[in-house]
């Protein structure tokens, strides 16, 4: 059963933690319930706190959906397909985004080509991290990391890849 409280507890879950955290299936379908429940008694209401935590509410439960999509949008850019936590909802969404990102690389693949004389693909990229970076799992089902700002690594070509397009890492040469 939702409240204040609890999903404060799972906004701060949500920020602190570079993985997605697990929540119930039916998350949403409660967090409507809840949501609908606190608007219907502040609007009911001339109460100015009643009002505003149920502005406060809205404003949690805001932050913890955007940071949710957020992993999620990172899944994608990675390649997962899916992970455990998610609800149904989150798993049509990662879905839809994999297809569209697959989609895109099909359309500008010309860009990601990679050849270096002899038409064979490097095993081994070298970047400069640009952020900190909390461990992960990779493709591989390898943890990389933590990673800090400045660090000079080594990774396999999909993690480099990833770590580039977001803007994290710079390739070395």
């Amino acid at each position: 059963m939702l409240n204040y409280s609890k999903l404060r507890e799972m906004q701060r879950a949500e920020m602190s933690s570079s993985e997605l955290c697990s929540v119930e299936e039916e998350f949403y379908s409660e967090l409507r319930g809840f949501l609908g429940e606190k608007k219907d008694e502040a609007m009911g209401s001339q109460n100015l706190l009643v009002i505003k935590e149920y502005e406060n509410l809205r404003k949690i439960a805001r932050a913890i959906v955007n940071k949710r999509n957020e992993k999620l949008v990172l899944l994608a850019l990675r390649g997962k397909k899916e992970t455990a936590g998610m609800t149904r909802e989150e798993g049509n969404f990662l879905t839809h985004l994999s297809r569209a990102i697959d989609e895109n690389e099909s359309e500008l693949a010309f860009i990601f080509e990679e050849s270096n004389g002899g038409g064979r693909k490097d095993n081994i990229k070298r970047v400069r991290l640009l952020k900190n970076i909390s461990p992960y799992k990779g493709l591989d089902e390898k943890v990389y990391g933590p990673f800090k700002t400045g660090d000079e690594v080594d990774l396999p070509p999909d993690e480099a890849k990833w770590l580039l397009k977001e803007k994290m890492a710079e390739l070395l040469a």
